[in-house]
Parts: structure tokens; C-alpha cells; sequence
């Protein structure tokens, strides 16, 4: 669905700049900025000691930060709203920010094995925002996994501002504070880094600490080989033609997905599975809220930090065109949904959507196979099922797919044959049509499953209205956000 942008220089010193993807209203949390401390994160639902933190949030990391970089506050607005405070839309990101202030260093094997390690440092979505206590209810030990590595030390209550231990993070060098203001009956009066704590102290939290500062403090009193610290050098993909770029995780490093984003024989990004998939069975989630920027123009998505096999390398650039592969929700807003946009157009595709039994209002939707899915298959999409008018494409060709099915275009339902439109109409969300072999009953108690509600909607005016669904929603009423924080229900009052 997307071309790769080859324009790849390694003379060129300095890429353009770039927004990081920070989403500001998850299930898991939202943030706050007040006078006394600034930007925050708040717990937006009860997690017990030993949960997950932000088990329903992007997790990423990325190290490529160059002068006039921010971070994009996507969802600013139900932020505010919620915290009762003025979250920005966006925050500026500089080097400063890496190697002082909101970075972390990380730790990974040396593989000569002469030292404890190479460090490298990075900054951690979203938790680079939770700020300081010296008794912190969310430990991160790691700050070198894709996803997962938050836990609560405590239970932790809604409404409560999300802490660390910066002491615990940072070795000699950090936010660092001679006087810590964090009110905790424990504070330990200073914010100067592990190597400033007493003996007692060390002793006390070194097994609590990053293996970063485990591995500089070890070092420190003889018993490894210091650590070498090393900078993620980055090869910059330049674009000069002024479209905005966002850096987005990769499937593995935000879903722990079982498939990897490579290039086909024609140079085009696409999504293969890593493992098989039977009928039925889900293959992935992927987060999905409304377009950035001004809502339909295209973007650059460029990858985070590469932390698992099969991601593409940190800074690599891929066009994506919303006019070519963006769904849109019931209101005419495209989503975006990052690398899921990799996926190609079939007339008898691997995957679809489960929209009957998938809140549209979730930022995380799933896609499931309706086939069995081998191996290395490359996935693919009905793009004539999800997409209502994909005319204005340029990409919008004749449909060359191959199969047996195929109906000669990838324009979108509006465009096909009648009897191709009601064959898709008839279809279970799974795809499969009458006499339903194998299918619930309740699952073809309603037409068009098959379809995203967009396209139902557009059919369905088209039919009783005799005209079509406009192209877009009016700007006045597009939301800027999380679209499951629009209204705030009885359940999330606090």
C-alpha cells in the first residue's frame, strides 16, 4: 500500500524534523501539566501491585532527536478536559532532553564481552513524562524491552499522578536535584543519582535499580569492567518536499505482533506473517485514532528504535497517503493506524476487521484471518470492503490481484458491480457467505458485517437517500483525539 522512500544520503548531516507519536488520553492514563511541576501522567483506572502500568498504551523508545523535534500530544484536548489543566499540543524534543533530563541509559550485552555492557541512551514512551518520588509507585528495571517492563510497586488509585525513581535510573548523570521536593515520608533529601546515595542506601535499593546503574556501580567498586557508552547513530532518510514526519513503533515493538514489515520483490513495504494462522484466529492489534496534522494529507512514518527482530532499522521513512489506504470512522475522519496501512489490497484477502464485535470508540481494533495464513504470506485486505470511495487515489488502478474472485478494481465498494456489492453485503464479518457453513447464528443476523461501518453507512445512504456519504466530516466537527475519551461515561468520573 505504500512506496519506500529511497532517498536515503549518508553525506546529508541533518534530517528535517520530526514528530514523535505521544498519545495524551489512554484507558491506562492521561496527562496533566500544573504549575508546580509541569507535565504528568495521571493513572486514568485502578492497577493493582504487580500490573502492567500502561498495558492498554503505545509503549516505544527512540534516540534519532535533532533541534526542532516534538513531541505530538495526540488527544491534548480530552487530556485537558480530564486533568482540568492546559495540555499542549505538542512539546519540543532536543538532545538535551536524551542525555539530561528525560532520557534513559540502557544497558545491552557487550558483544566482545570485554566490559558489563554497552549503554546507550534513549527516550521511553510514555513513561520519559511520569515524574520524580523516592517512593514511586511504578518500577521499570529494564528500559530495554518493547513493551511491558512497567509494573506498579503499589496499587495505585485513579486519579493518582504516575511517579519513578529517577535515583534508581540514573547513575551520575540526570535530572539531578540537590533538594528533592517529591513530600514522600521516604525521601531521601536529594536527587543526585545512585552514586550520590549513602552505603546504606546502595545497598538497600541497588536490586531495584536499571541494570544500567547496577552495571556502573558494580564497576565502580571493582567488580566488572566498566560499562562503554555508546550513541545510536541513525543513517538519515532525507524528504526536502515539506511532508510532515511522525515516528510510530513497529508491530513488534508496540503489539508484540507475529509479523514483520519488509519490502516485496517490487520494492513496496508490506506486512508477512511470522508464524502461521488458522481460520478465524487473530493475527494482530494495532492502534488506531483520527489522521494527524490537518487530518488528510500525507505523512512520513518513520520507525522507533529497533528492539526486536524483524523491525525495520530505527529512522527508516515510509510514505503513507491517506487518500490510498486510510479507513475512515462512521463520521468521515481518516484513521491512521500506523504500519497496519502496510497492508494490500486482494478481492480474496487474508484478514479483515471485526467490527461486530469490536468497539469502533477503542484505539486498539484487531484484525483476524479468514483463511489459514502460512508462514511468510504476505497479508492482505478487501480494500473494496473497508473503503467506501477510494477514487481520488492515485494508486486507485485497475485491480491485477490474480484471483479467481477478482473484480477488476480497487476503487472502493462504490464502485462495483451489484452483484459484487451484495455478495459483500451477505458476508459474515469472517467473510464467509450463504448458506453460512460453520458460522453462528447471531453472526449473520445483520448485513454487511464484512463492511466497516463507514462503508455500511455510505451504502446505506446511497440506497435511501439516492446520494453518496460526503467525503469528509466538516472540519468544526473532527476530533483531535483519542476517540474513546470523547465522552466521558459514569464509569470514569472521579
Amino acid at each position: 500500500m505504500a512506496s519506500p522512500d529511497n532517498s536515503s544520503d549518508s553525506t546529508v548531516p541533518q534530517r528535517p524534523s520530526q514528530a514523535i507519536y505521544f498519545p495524551a488520553f489512554t484507558w491506562d492514563y492521561y496527562l496533566k501539566n500544573d504549575e508546580k511541576w509541569g507535565i504528568g501522567i495521571v493513572a486514568r483506572r485502578n492497577i493493582k501491585k504487580g500490573e502492567l502500568v500502561f498495558s492498554d498504551s503505545l509503549e516505544f523508545m527512540f534516540s534519532d532527536v535533532i533541534e526542532g523535534d516534538y513531541l505530538l500530544l495526540q488527544g491534548h484536548q480530552n487530556a485537558s478536559k480530564k486533568s482540568r489543566t492546559q495540555v499542549p499540543s505538542t512539546l519540543p524534543v532536543t538532545r538535551e532532553m536524551i542525555l539530561r533530563t528525560h532520557g534513559v541509559p540502557a544497558l545491552t550485552a557487550d558483544p566482545s564481552g570485554k566490559t558489563a555492557g554497552v549503554i546507550r541512551w534513549k527516550l521511553e514512551l510514555p513513561g520519559m513524562l511520569c515524574n520524580h518520588a523516592c517512593d514511586p509507585n511504578v518500577t521499570d528495571e529494564s528500559h530495554d524491552e518493547a513493551k511491558g517492563e512497567s509494573y506498579a510497586a503499589r496499587d495505585i488509585k485513579k486519579g493518582e499522578e504516575l511517579t519513578y525513581n529517577y535515583l534508581l535510573q540514573y547513575y551520575d548523570r540526570g535530572p539531578f536535584f540537590e533538594t528533592c521536593l517529591c513530600g514522600s515520608p521516604s525521601c531521601l533529601g536529594s536527587m543526585m543519582g545512585f552514586k550520590a546515595l549513602s552505603h546504606a542506601n546502595k545497598a538497600k535499593y541497588l536490586s531495584a535499580a536499571s541494570g544500567a546503574v547496577q552495571a556502573l556501580h558494580r564497576a565502580d567498586i571493582g567488580e566488572v569492567l566498566t560499562p562503554k557508552e555508546e550513541e545510536i547513530v541513525v543513517p538519515c532518510q532525507k524528504t526536502d518536499d515539506g511532508v510532515n514526519r511522525i515516528v510510530f513503533p513497529g508491530p513488534k515493538n508496540c503489539a508484540s505482533a507475529e509479523v514483520e514489515i519488509k519490502q516485496d520483490d517490487e520494492g513496496k513495504y508490506a506486512i508477512y506473517a511470522c508464524k502461521d494462522f488458522s481460520f478465524g484466529e487473530k493475527v494482530y492489534d494495532f492502534w488506531r485514532q483520527d489522521w494527524p496534522f490537518d487530518g488528510r494529507e500525507p505523512i512520513d512514518m518513520v520507525s522507533s528504535t529497533k528492539l526486536n527482530e524483524g523491525e525495520l532499522p530505527e529512522g527508516t521513512v515510509i510514505r503513507l497517503d491517506p487518500l490510498d489506504c486510510a479507513v475512515k470512522d462512521r463520521s468521515g475522519h481518516y484513521q491512521f493506524s500506523g504500519w497496519d496501512l502496510l497492508t494490500e489490497h486482494s478481492c480474496d484477502p487474508n484478514l479483515t476487521y471485526n467490527d461486530l464485535n469490536e468497539d469502533e470508540e477503542d484505539d486498539w481494533q484487531g484484525t483476524y484471518a479468514v483463511k489459514d495464513i502460512k508462514t511468510g504470506d504476505k497479508l492482505t485486505i478487501d480494500f473494496n470492503s473497508v473503503l467506501w470511495d477510494r477514487s481520488n487515489s492515485g494508486n486507485a488502478s485497475e485491480c491485477h490481484c490474480g484471483t479467481t474472485t477478482c473484480v477488476g478494481t480497487q476503487a472502493g465498494f462504490k464502485f462495483l458491480p451489484k452483484e459484487a456489492q451484495l455478495e459483500r453485503k451477505l458476508m459474515t464479518w469472517r467473510r464467509v457467505g450463504p448458506p453460512y457453513a460453520g458460522e453462528k447464528e447471531e453472526d449473520t443476523e445483520y448485513l454487511g458485517m464484512a463492511l466497516t461501518p463507514h462503508v455500511r453507512k455510505c451504502w446505506r445512504a446511497d440506497e435511501q437517500l439516492g446520494e453518496d456519504c460526503p467525503d469528509t466530516a466538516s472540519d468544526s466537527s473532527s476530533s483531535s483525539g483519542s476517540s474513546s475519551s470523547d465522552d466521558e461515561s459514569s464509569s470514569d468520573e472521579e
